[in-house]
């Protein structure tokens, strides 16, 4: 299957386990590279990624690429994600101990954060979101994905992240 950027996909399925379809090779970023001690620049593609995507009931919910953060140094976590048009919208959202901040790359966001009425985004806004606190982006648009940069600080690699969704996620 191909998403967007032309990738392989992965699934999580309704048990939240990743699952790979098709051949997906090991991540290509690895360990940060050094020279002499210092940490190098590293350039990343979204296309050189594997997709990987979390389908609930065997529909997609969100699709995503993991940018920086795959045994990495950094104490950075960041990735694009992106919610199709067509996508399933689960009544509850999820949470984990780690803060995370969400940048609005493209379409329009339906920001649900515990029980706050949602809140509209667009591209450009930004908002961080505590550690342990229930959230998830909607797509508000039915003619275009929603596409958001994730960043999570403090963490080397994106399995650190303890996704807990609740009944209804």
């Amino acid at each position: 299957e191909q998403h967007a950027l032309g990738h392989r996909a992965a699934t999580r399925n309704s048990s939240h386990r990743l699952v790979r379809q098709g051949e997906v090779s090991s991540h290509p970023l690895g360990r940060a590279p050094y020279a002499g001690g210092v940490e190098l620049p590293r350039f990343v593609n979204p296309v050189d990624l594997p997709v990987e995507t979390r389908e609930v009931d065997g529909a997609t919910v969100v699709n995503w690429w993991t940018l920086l953060g795959n045994n990495t140094e950094a104490g950075l976590v960041m990735g694009i994600a992106e919610i199709p048009v067509d996508a399933h919208r689960p009544s509850r959202g999820h949470l984990h101990p780690q803060a995370e901040t969400y940048v609005i790359l493209s379409g329009v966001a339906e920001m649900h954060i515990n029980d706050e009425p949602p809140r509209v985004m667009h591209a450009n806004e930004v908002v961080h979101i505590p550690g342990g606190t229930e959230h998830i982006a909607l797509n508000g648009s039915s003619t275009e994905p929603l596409r958001l940069l994730y960043i999570f600080a403090g963490i080397n690699s994106f399995d650190e992240v303890e996704y807990e969704f609740p009944p209804g996620a």
